[in-house]
């Protein structure tokens, strides 16, 4: 019997290893880390592999803390559609930003294959937030897009210890189809951190008609920090509204995730330091 168990075992990691299109990941990555711009390039270590990093310093006169971004299905650590314009311009509203590359289905696969890849996303994203804490930031968010979102729930609920302080969850939509389902309603029910629930009026049909269903799932669980915000005119993508949607998320952060904030001085020697009379953590 334990034979039989033993090659069971082997068949499912190769399965597994097998849905995640690592050679895609390798070259996309790659190409990125030669042409993006960011203060940092990094290959940070995950249980399993090396992923892809970009890290943003903040630029303004006002430290708040770290932002962890995640993107969707298919996509990369500097999509063009919401990823880019997060990573790039936060920083300058005090805000540094950490964009990493999630694990991606290879196409010969099933779209419902993303269900197995929420272990190494969750991976990935502790070892996010363990590069963040080691750099000295105490003040850590995530801002998920589409199934970026969702991954970042699901690793929450995963999560004993409470590293993260709050989640921006930008379209987000039910993930039944995928193996194993992922019930985004019960994520949210479960979640006890700050949680903004943003979307655009021009959003996938299921974002839009499963928002009242979020709301009940949020007050069901007594989160009393979770919001939902719908933009007008905007789309999955929020493409040519990038302006408001980081306006939305930069007011939300303030109140959810304020932390505790550090003045920079830049003539110091042209390196940063805080204000000796500001706290020290961010």
């Amino acid at each position: 019997m334990s034979i039989v168990l033993s090659l069971l075992l082997a068949v499912s990691i190769a399965i597994n290893a097998d849905v995640v299109d690592k050679d895609w990941e390798k070259r996309t990555t790659e190409k990125l880390a030669e042409t993006v711009k960011a203060t940092e390039i990094l290959w940070l270590d995950s249980k399993d592999d090396k992923f892809l990093a970009l890290y943003t310093t903040q630029t303004s006169e006002t430290a708040h803390g770290a932002a962890i971004i995640l993107h969707g299905m298919g996509a990369h650590a500097d999509w063009p559609q919401t990823i880019a314009p997060l990573r790039a311009q936060l920083p300058e509203h005090g805000w540094t930003t950490l964009s990493i590359q999630l694990p991606v289905v290879a196409p010969e696969n099933q779209i419902e294959d993303y269900g197995q890849t929420l272990q190494p996303a969750a991976a990935r994203i502790e070892a996010a937030v363990r590069f963040l804490r080691e750099r000295k930031f105490l003040n850590i968010v995530i801002i998920g897009h589409s199934f970026g979102a969702a991954t970042a729930l699901a690793y929450l609920e995963r999560e004993q210890r409470q590293k993260v302080v709050a989640l921006v969850a930008i379209g987000l939509q039910g993930y039944g189809f995928v193996k194993p389902a992922i019930n985004i309603l019960d994520l949210i029910e479960k979640s006890k951190v700050p949680l903004l629930d943003i979307y655009g009026s021009r959003d996938f049909r299921n974002v839009i008609r499963r928002a009242p269903d979020r709301r009940l799932a949020a007050k069901k669980g007594n989160n009393r920090l979770y919001t939902q915000i719908e933009i007008a005119g905007a789309d999955h993508y929020f493409n040519k509204m990038d302006d408001v949607l980081i306006k939305r998320i930069r007011g939300w952060l303030d109140k959810a995730a304020p932390g505790m904030s550090i003045l920079v001085n830049e003539d110091f020697d042209g390196n940063d330091e805080k204000d000796e009379n500001q706290p020290e953590a961010q």
